[in-house]
């Protein structure tokens, strides 16, 4: 270990005192602290902007993601840039200089050189990493509640990353005597190293070999804030194995064996390596660290409870990719590793028995008429060989879509590019989307899990036969967009939840766990009130959506709750709005509601909560009886500019003038909806009733942030499955905009002259001596 140190030592020095390295050092220094101190001033002004303009405003969503994500991207490219310059002559400059000789005669074994040179950079580049570890540290004094663990897991991450780098370039040494040469094969080897992930994936077990083995996005992953054993160990391994054939190459030069010697060596070196890389990322043997407060890069401990009720049984996920759909290159081959271990991982880590296969196949819906517009005389098969071609996908793997075993089965879900995860013998999708992610979050994971593992289904239905608005559309007035409308994330169907209309005409199916009756333009006859009254009456979950203009046709039904439309139409005139249309806020009661996002909020740090977007809502008013308790929980402030129009109300032309005369009266407070809760048949049922049905509609749902809410409420809060992470904590800076000038001046230029004058002194010196 003494030669060892001492080779360490003697490298140290010359580095420390090589212009080469100082000047390394400088251009790293002066591009980490222009980059951070930079973006430093632009957000503590734009946070003084933002007080002094929104007072209760609470701050960044997460002030060290938005800094550290627009900054340590550009340490990384730095770093790829800088290591060649200071790894080119570690090895060949003993050789050109004619020292290499007095090293091998003297009593060093190879290994204690190999490991003296690369200790020796080892202590450079901690030197060199200061830098960002100075950044860093001001990151931690001038963030309030900064995320302390996230810097020390950057630090980690990228002195494993420049050791590997280094190692690389300790081994282009041996293999070159000219500096040059080594410095641009090791920009060379760099680039290799990142591009190995998106070489030869088409082929199972080489694509596996070259993605082990890929740095790119490596480190990435710690920088991110998740550390896992299999990063850690594969920096470990890739320094060892080029470490070792470091060693391999000295000795070869050393000794007077065939060939065959050195490549059996650097042989077992690889075999090594690969076999103890791919041990140590076999799921279910990696270990992880989320050095984030929130546990962010972890799966929400909603979801885990439903991965918990899997019962260790292999879940099998299927992905199905048409060669026709437009999210078809996220199912290539060549993407399979990513689509593995970018989306999947983080539910490997607490359920290893996912097996996973893969289906590939073509295919247009009936009526589509896109692709032979496209080209025009072509058949499908035809059409199949091009698009296989575009895509630089193999043909041969592409089946057509009629011979699959699960045509129909594809059939009803569009021929999609989508997941089927199967279960113990059941079966559930799990959907893609058109949108710039693509994936779906881990709600949608949960609730599908959930309906693989849960022993009742969950249905809506919506009455219909009297122009109520439907679960199926996506127009301006109907629902689709909540229910069964797949393209949108949010649609109950994607969430764990079934819906579909029903007739009035009939009873209320027992399989309906919520009963929507969403603005009926035509009256129900007794038979059909009947219907609904006893599905009331037995205790089970409603919402009603009355329009104020239709609020007769549910008078029978509201009655019997206690509930009263009253006449009118709430307005509030403002000159940027039509006078009906207003955002109104949900009552504590209604923020108690669900776990939306703005109600979690508000629960957990009574921020404002949740506001609705009403259109043309009437006030109501209500009295407790047969047994249920009555709450408002969504309300429109009342003041001098707001009133009950009872009057003539042209929404579209002059703004309305309050008129007693006509009726018109002032409240301090509308109620717009409520909720009715009472014990029956030993059970909680609970039913909301809303003056207005627009407020769920696309165009003001836009608008608002109660989301699935009320629906949520009624169906006992199961579902949708709630993945809201609790709000970050480093949110406001502690200094100004004129301190982040100063320390920018300090840091960028003071700090920069100190280093430069310190280089200078010391080489004008060493060239004295």
């Amino acid at each position: 270990m003494k030669i060892i140190f001492k080779i360490a030592r003697a490298e140290f020095r010359n580095l420390f005192f090589s212009p080469v390295a100082w000047f390394v050092v400088l251009v790293f220094y002066v591009f980490c602290a222009l980059i951070f101190f930079t973006v430093n001033s632009r957000l503590t002004l734009l946070q003084e902007m933002v007080i002094e303009s929104q007072p209760g405003w609470t701050g960044f969503e997460g002030l060290t993601n938005s800094l550290m994500m627009m900054v340590i991207p550009q340490f990384l490219n730095y770093t790829y840039m800088f290591i060649p310059l200071l790894t080119m002559g570690l090895m060949n400059r003993e050789v050109t200089s004619g020292t290499i000789k007095l090293l091998y005669s003297s009593p060093i074994r190879s290994r204690e050189i190999v490991l003296g040179k690369y200790l020796g950079m080892v202590w450079f580049n901690f030197l060199l990493l200061l830098s960002v570890g100075l950044v860093l540290s001001i990151a931690s004094l001038t963030i309030n509640n900064a995320e302390h663990n996230w810097h020390l897991a950057i630090m980690f991450a990228l002195f494993l990353l420049i050791n590997a780098y280094t190692a690389i370039g300790l081994f282009i040494s041996c293999l070159t005597n000219y500096q040059i040469v080594a410095a641009v094969v090791t920009f060379a080897v760099f680039f290799v190293m990142g591009s190995l992930s998106g070489l030869w994936q088409d082929y199972d077990i080489i694509g596996d070999i070259t993605y082990a083995f890929s740095m790119g996005g490596r480190a990435e992953k710690m920088i991110g804030g998740l550390i896992s054993t299999r990063e850690v160990i594969y920096f470990i391994v890739i320094i060892l194995m080029f470490l070792g054939f470091s060693l391999v190459k000295i000795k070869s030069t050393q000794e007077s064996k065939k060939w065959t010697v050195a490549f059996f060596r650097y042989s077992l070196v690889l075999v090594v390596a690969v076999l103890i890389g791919y041990l140590s990322s076999r799921p279910g043997y990696i270990g992880y660290y989320d050095a984030m407060k929130n546990k962010t890069n972890t799966l929400h401990p909603v979801v885990q409870d439903e991965v918990r009720k899997l019962d260790g049984s292999p879940v099998v996920v299927t992905l199905y990719t048409n060669l026709l759909h437009a999210n078809v290159t996220v199912g290539l081959k060549r993407f399979r590793n990513d689509y593995f271990n970018n989306f999947w991982e983080r539910f490997i880590r607490f359920y290893p028995n996912l097996q996973f296969r893969y289906e590939y196949y073509y295919g247009v819906n009936e009526g589509d008429s896109s692709w032979y517009k496209k080209y025009p005389g072509k058949t499908l098969e035809e059409i199949a060989d091009l698009q296989a071609e575009v895509m630089g996908a193999r043909r041969a793997d592409y089946k057509k879509a009629s011979e699959m075993d699960n045509y129909e089965e594809l059939k009803s879900q569009y021929l999609k590019v989508i997941m089927q995860l199967e279960y113990k013998g059941k079966k559930a999708w799990l959907r893609l989307y058109e949108d710039t992610y693509i994936w779906p979050h881990q709600n949608h994971v949960a609730a599908t899990l959930s309906r693989l593992t849960r022993t009742k289904d969950y249905h809506v239905g919506f009455l219909t036969g009297h122009y109520e608005r439907s679960p199926n559309n996506a127009t301006r007035r109907d629902y689709g967009i909540h229910f069964n409308i797949w393209k949108d994330r949010n649609a109950f169907i994607n969430l764990g939840v079934d819906s579909d209309t029903l007739n009035a005409w009939k009873p209320v199916p027992d399989s309906v766990d919520m009963l929507m009756v969403a603005d009926p333009r035509s009256a129900y006859d007794q038979a059909e009130l009947d219907h609904i009254d006893q599905y009331i009456q037995q205790g089970r979950n409603a919402v009603i959506l009355v329009e104020p203009a239709k609020k007769g046709i549910l008078k029978p039904v509201l009655d019997k709750l206690g509930i009263q439309i009253e006449d009118g139409i709430i307005v509030r005139p403002d000159k940027h709005e039509m006078p009906h249309i207003s955002l109104n806020s949900f009552t504590d009661t209604g923020n108690w509601m669900s776990k939306e996002k703005a109600m979690e909020y508000f629960q957990l740090y009574r921020l404002p909560g949740a506001v609705a977007n009403n259109e043309g809502a009437a006030n109501i008013s209500y009295t407790e009886i047969n047994g249920f308790r009555v709450e408002p929980v969504l309300f429109q402030r009342g003041n001098e500019g707001t009133w009950v129009e009872n009057g003539v109300l042209v929404v579209d032309s002059a703004a309305p003038v309050f008129n007693p005369a006509e009726n018109d009266y002032r409240k301090d407070r509308y109620v717009t909806a409520v909720k009715l809760t009472r014990k029956i048949n030993n059970r909680e049922q609970r039913i909301v009733v809303a003056s207005d049905a627009d407020f769920m509609s696309i165009p003001r749902m836009s608008h608002s942030s109660h989301g699935l809410a009320l629906y949520s409420w009624a169906l006992d809060n199961k579902y949708p499955i709630y993945v809201n992470f609790r709000q970050s904590e480093d949110r406001l800076f502690r200094i100004g905009s004129k301190t982040a000038k100063a320390l920018y001046n300090i840091f960028v230029y003071g700090i920069s002259g100190l280093l430069l004058i310190s280089a200078i002194i010391l080489l004008i010196r060493r060239k004295r001596k």
